[in-house]
């Protein structure tokens, strides 16, 4: 039998997970052994059906055309080319420790249509990216992974412009999906108000939620303050 982490299709950085979270779990597993079949899990069309991932992008706040995007946990460009589309005139920093994801979506970008992707690869303890460059930080069945969590997104909220957004989607604690094929086990989901609480202590505030997703919540964040440089 397989692994959960082998058959759940969700997971897009498995490899964020290297520090001691708070709660001083053992790191979760960050290794496909199958690059290909990964990749090929988190581009299942039946994926859609749940992920909704073109109503997704939809709600978020894109209205400029030429806006800088940040996903991180990129993984094959699943939400990189839906993001990439809302801002033809702009970019989206695909961000992943992977190279083997890098290169497949330096390889896909021009067939998809959407050569304003840039592939880059971060570190497990920052998502490497510009300061005060970033219009909008986007993390999709990520955040789970990410175990120093306040200190990942005090660098994100650096890597924001004053207006940018960050869009956190995460699987409920409670979500009964109709596979586990879709859903990581339940003690490897981060509960909403943890989320939103530690978002809080990296300096967020929660400016509105969306509600349609079946199984995960949809957070969208504003900077609550700036933060020292110190």
């Amino acid at each position: 039998m397989r692994a959960w982490q082998d058959r759940w299709p969700g997971l897009l950085l498995l490899a964020f997970a290297t520090c001691r979270p708070a709660e001083s779990k053992a790191p979760l597993p960050q290794h496909y052994a199958d690059k290909d079949a990964a990749i090929a899990r988190f581009d299942n069309p039946a994926r859609d059906a749940w992920a909704m991932p073109d109503r997704v992008v939809a709600a978020l706040p894109l209205d400029d055309p030429a806006a800088t995007v940040a996903d991180i946990g990129a993984g094959s460009g699943y939400f990189s080319r839906r993001l990439a589309n809302r801002v033809p005139n702009g970019q989206v920093l695909a961000v992943d420790v992977d190279s083997d994801f890098k290169r497949h979506i330096e390889t896909h970008r021009d067939a998809w249509g959407t050569p304003n992707i840039e592939p880059r690869l971060a570190v497990y303890e920052n998502p490497l990216l510009p300061a005060a460059a970033v219009d909008l930080v986007f993390v999709s069945n990520t955040y789970a992974y990410l175990n120093d969590r306040i200190a990942y997104f005090q660098a994100v909220h650096r890597a924001l412009t004053p207006d940018g957004t960050l869009a956190i989607v995460e699987f409920r604690k409670d979500a009964q999906c109709e596979s586990a094929d879709v859903c990581p086990p339940v003690e490897h989901r981060i509960p909403r108000a943890q989320a939103i609480a530690e978002l809080e202590q990296a300096g967020f505030r929660l400016e509105r939620e969306e509600t349609f997703l079946p199984w995960q919540y949809f957070l969208l964040l504003r900077k609550a303050a700036e933060l020292s440089t110190r």
